[in-house]
């Protein structure tokens, strides 16, 4: 049972990396300038259930001119073209500037089909990424604009070599 609560909150990072990120891999030549200047840097705690939510206790740095607050954001997971779960922050996140900090992210999980969870939970742990996929959507706030961010059928196994999380392929 802890092996899949790992697995789940592994899952549960790279979404929140992805929510908070995704916004990074449509720019271009200015990606990685940006990705330097905020990256998520460690998952230090995860605590929770399905049916009481998921608290997960990230270390994030920052490096930008303002607070960014992350206001909405919300993914589906996908297997073999499937929606078998969902993840939605529940309360915005504050993202202090110039500044390492610890955040924590209230996560609700729902699984569609637990049969299927399983499976591709047990399929991630042996380093299999082909037929998972995330659509997302996120709204960050920073200085005075707002912006909403999306896109569908990212896959895992993009999300993960683009945010290190050490994945084992």
């Amino acid at each position: 049972m802890k092996r899949l609560f790992k697995h789940i909150s592994i899952i549960a990072v790279i979404l929140v990396a992805t929510l908070a990120l995704g916004s990074c891999a449509k720019q271009g030549n200015t990606t990685r300038q940006r990705r330097q200047k905020f990256q998520v840097v460690s998952l230090d705690k995860v605590s929770g259930s399905l049916s009481e939510g998921w608290r997960v206790t990230l270390t994030v740095a920052n490096n930008t001119s303002s607070n960014m607050r992350i206001t909405s954001a919300s993914a589906f997971v996908r297997y073999n073209g499937r929606k078998i779960g969902r993840v939605v922050v529940d309360e915005e996140i504050l993202l202090p500037r110039r500044r390492c900090s610890q955040v924590e992210v209230p996560l609700r999980i729902t699984l569609s089909n637990p049969i299927a969870a399983i499976s591709l939970f047990n399929k991630i742990r042996k380093g299999d990424y082909s037929g998972i996929g995330v659509d997302y959507n996120v709204a960050i706030t920073a200085f005075a604009s707002h912006r909403i961010f999306e896109r569908e059928n990212v896959s895992l196994e993009e999300l993960a070599a683009q945010f290190n999380f050490g994945l084992k392929k």
